[in-house]
């Protein structure tokens, strides 16, 4: 293989990484919350670490746990600490592995819920108003935040 076709390969797993970093964030953010409730605090740990790696690079000095009262966010910082020098990337990818063993349903649920939030999410305003009006289900009311006054001028 040449150099260009491994700079190639290289940029296409980057992707599937960032989209599968995404994807593992929209459930941790979205996903059926009971499934995280139920987990150990060393996992708990563990992914918060893997995932301030991910964000923020290296835990600074000051945020090491050893000043923290609270022993469950000392374990998670202390967790991020030991973490070291690891490259953000690195840390996307420990966080997937990591979140697949502890609960490998998480990507079913990406397919299936995760996938039709992130359409939504995508989906502007404008097109959900259309789209609603032209399926003749609008689900605008008083209390949705929508106001048929901001979309009429008025004279």
């Amino acid at each position: 293989m040449g150099i260009q076709e491994e700079v190639i390969e290289t940029a296409r797993d980057i992707g599937h990484i960032e989209k599968e970093w995404r994807a593992a964030q929209l459930f941790m953010a979205k996903g059926p919350s009971a499934t995280l409730e139920f987990l150990v605090d060393d996992a708990k740990a563990e992914l918060y670490a893997y995932r301030a790696q991910a964000l923020d690079g290296p835990c600074p000095h000051e945020q090491d746990g050893s000043l923290t009262i609270d022993p469950a966010l000392r374990k998670k910082q202390e967790a991020w600490a030991s973490l070291g020098d690891m490259s953000k990337d690195t840390a996307k990818q420990k966080f997937i592995q990591f979140l697949t063993t502890v609960l490998p349903e998480w990507k079913e649920w990406s397919d299936t819920q995760g996938e039709a939030l992130r359409k939504a999410q995508s989906e502007g305003t404008a097109e959900r108003i259309l789209r609603e009006f032209r399926v003749g289900k609008s689900r605008l009311s008083p209390n949705s935040g929508l106001r048929f006054g901001n979309l009429v001028q008025r004279k």
